[in-house]
């Protein structure tokens, strides 16, 4: 009795078809039964934070950027929901055109507004405070260092074709930098292996599969954290370089660069007393920075760190997030703000 042999390109598509057909319903399994793929640390230039593909695009330039035009409840925000819009900015989507001055606020995820709500984020109450005068974008992308904000500004946000910037950089810059390797010295693999990163990770069975696989091979970062030669992700140097040159790109853009000090609970007022804290001290000398680069070169400065400690009950719980700033810091930040505008730029 003979076998019936079929072509290689008939045998070659039923192959493929079986495996399609076994990845899907694997897939299927996994999201039935709820299994958690995120292999998920603190250290953002490694991805692990991005495998959140609800929330992140893989991008080679800005090593990651907001997935657009959505509304995302996620667990990278804690349960919280923001809207995306289709530049890939928190918030409404923004006219092409422009029908008043525009005000871009770049920065982290203190000008995000991260656990704020949409209304009490401090570029809407800037607008506010400006009683609708001008148009305010908010361009700040949570774990973004300054050297990602210069990129940032120079890829997306330079054709909004703002009036005035506001920059507020810092946290992420002294950040400890993964594998002791900087911003700047990142390696990125081409475009098309970010294209095909960012296509499976739509999936739970490639997320998984890449969770065991790093599981198995990789050392726990924490473990490589070198701290008694720490490697930040932006030194310095390089962070008064980088403002320095956001400064310039806004000008080169026709608009108004105003530079922010960025806010840390003060010790006397959030701490137990007799605390030393080496975070503050190193912060405090990355706002120098920023106040020493606005003298220098004649740059407007709104010092918010300073204002800050004038004031109380600015975080909820500054022992465990000392970074970002209440709503009560944000509606001090917009009235600050806009109180410069105000007396020193206009409408």
């Amino acid at each position: 009795m003979s076998t019936k042999k079929y072509p290689v390109w008939l045998r070659l598509v039923a192959a493929g078809t079986a495996i399609v057909i076994f990845v899907l319903v694997v897939e299927l399994a996994l999201r039935l039964a709820g299994v958690e793929p995120y292999f998920q640390n603190r250290f953002f230039t490694l991805n692990r934070a991005l495998d959140y593909p609800d929330v992140f695009l893989r991008d080679r330039t800005l090593f990651w950027r907001f997935q657009p035009d959505r509304t995302v409840t996620s667990k990278y925000f804690e349960g919280k929901t923001y809207r995306i819009n289709t530049l890939g900015l928190r918030g409404d989507d923004i006219p092409l055109y422009k029908t008043k001055k525009r005000i871009i606020t770049l920065g982290n995820s203190c000008t995000f507004g991260w656990g704020i709500p949409d209304d009490s984020i401090y570029p809407t109450g800037l607008e506010q405070n400006l009683n609708g005068r001008y148009e305010v974008i908010n361009g700040g992308i949570p774990g973004y260092t300054s050297y990602q904000g210069r990129r940032f500004f120079e890829s997306d946000l330079v054709r909004l074709k703002p009036d005035i910037v506001t920059l507020m950089f810092s946290w992420n810059d002294h950040w400890a930098a993964a594998s002791q390797i900087a911003d700047k010295d990142q390696q990125f693999p081409p475009e098309v292996i970010i294209d095909l990163q960012n296509f499976f990770a739509r999936f739970q069975f490639y997320r998984l599969l890449k969770k065991i696989l790093l599981s198995a091979v990789e050392s726990n970062p924490d473990l490589t954290f070198d701290r008694k030669n720490i490697v930040y992700r932006v030194g310095l140097e390089d962070f008064t370089v980088n403002m320095k040159a956001l400064c310039n790109q806004a000008r080169e853009a026709g608009a108004i660069p105003i530079l922010l000090t960025s806010p840390i609970p003060d010790l006397a007022k959030y701490y137990a007393p007799g605390l030393r804290s080496p975070l503050h001290a190193y912060h405090e000398k990355y706002n120098q920075a920023v106040r020493n680069l606005a003298e220098s070169q004649g740059i407007a400065l709104v010092d918010l760190a300073r204002e800050f400690d004038r004031e109380e009950h600015l975080w909820d719980d500054a022992p465990r997030d000392p970074i970002h700033f209440n709503a009560r810091g944000h509606a001090l930040a917009a009235r600050l703000i806009a109180r410069y505008i105000e007396a020193n730029i206009g409408y």
